[in-house]
């Protein structure tokens, strides 16, 4: 009953349980919201203790999926895949079991790349269905481009430039160096960190940028700490130590618990909320596959004006930005709901 009972905690639409004995294949997919249109949202391959650990985190990363698309102006829902990486996962036959389950959803919902799933997953998936995007770099770029323009917003606040600062990621991974590589063309100055050294030093080589521990990234003096690899790294002990004065990156679902924002807040730290920021990668994808492939740069570039205005409202309001981005995503999804 563990499975069941963990769904009757969701406000999902839909969630379907999947098992290929032959592949291994064991996942799930969460469909949170389909008011605005199909369900958009990635795959994440993650070792998860237990099966309703994975179902947890499909329904939280589906949830934060509905208001990414919905405050990002998008005519999709939210929608996450899980599969449970073990031993005897045969990856390639489990994601093109997945692809099919995928493709029998009949568009209902489209998936990309997430952590831990590799490009060869995402190939396999997709050589049986029309719905699975795989192109990785691309939605990477994308994904930084849209974590670039929030940033740019935030450092307006203080009257800056982006060359003006120095941005700390956390990450250097397809969003992590997107974000990087775009910063750099903007003149920023980098600090840059990941779990992988090699994959630091080598994109510290390529961007001239400062390496730093992996355990100390978050907290290392600079302008902008940038989180753009696993979630929950924002605790409150990582707020009571942050030396940065704001906080704007790719990841998903940054913050350990909500009231991580209000410690943000009280401390005078802006918090870009992660499901704005990191929009570019899906802004791309539904362009692409709902929007008869209309150029993404406008509404990319307009990430930036939506964060002006979150923190403008957040300061005048005494809220949040997570509450007021949270209250504009929900309001247009009321709005659809109303017209309907």
């Amino acid at each position: 009953m563990e499975p069941f009972d963990t769904m009757a905690r969701t406000t999902c639409k839909r969630v379907l349980l999947l098992q290929d004995h032959t592949s291994g294949l064991q996942a799930a997919i969460a469909l949170d919201s389909l008011t605005l249109g199909p369900a958009l949202g990635g795959i994440r391959t993650q070792p998860y203790p237990d099966f309703a650990a994975a179902l947890a985190d499909a329904q939280r990363l589906a949830s934060a999926m509905t208001l990414k698309n919905a405050i990002a102006g998008l005519p999709g829902g939210g929608g996450k895949t899980v599969v449970i990486d073990h031993p005897g996962l045969d990856r390639r036959a489990a994601f093109a079991r997945l692809g099919q389950f995928i493709e029998d959803l009949g568009g209902l919902y489209r998936a990309a790349g997430d952590l831990g799933t590799t490009h060869q997953d995402l190939l396999a998936a997709a050589s049986v269905s029309r719905f699975v995007n795989t192109s990785g770099q691309a939605l990477g770029d994308a994904t930084g481009q849209g974590v670039v323009a929030c940033m740019r917003a935030v450092a307006r606040t203080r009257g800056k430039e982006l060359a003006d600062l120095t941005v700390a990621i956390q990450g250097c991974g397809l969003i992590g160096s997107g974000v990087a590589r775009e910063l750099k063309r903007q003149g920023a100055k980098l600090i840059v960190a990941d779990l992988d050294e090699n994959a630091a030093r080598r994109l510290g080589a390529e961007l001239g940028a400062g390496i730093v521990a992996a355990e100390q990234v978050l907290t290392v003096p600079c302008d902008i700490v940038s989180p753009c690899a696993i979630g929950g790294v924002i605790t409150p002990l990582i707020v009571s130590q942050l030396a940065a004065w704001a906080i704007c990156g790719g990841a998903n679902n940054q913050l350990a618990e909500l009231g991580a924002a209000e410690e943000l807040a009280q401390r005078g730290i802006i918090f870009v909320p992660d499901f704005l920021a990191s929009a570019g990668a899906v802004i791309v994808g539904a362009t692409q596959s709902l929007m008869d492939g209309a150029d993404p740069q406008p509404l990319i570039s307009r990430l930036g004006a939506t964060t002006a205005t979150i923190i403008a409202e957040a300061e005048a309001s005494a809220r949040t930005t997570v509450e007021v981005a949270t209250e504009i995503a929900r309001k247009r999804i009321a709005a659809e709901e109303n017209a309907a």
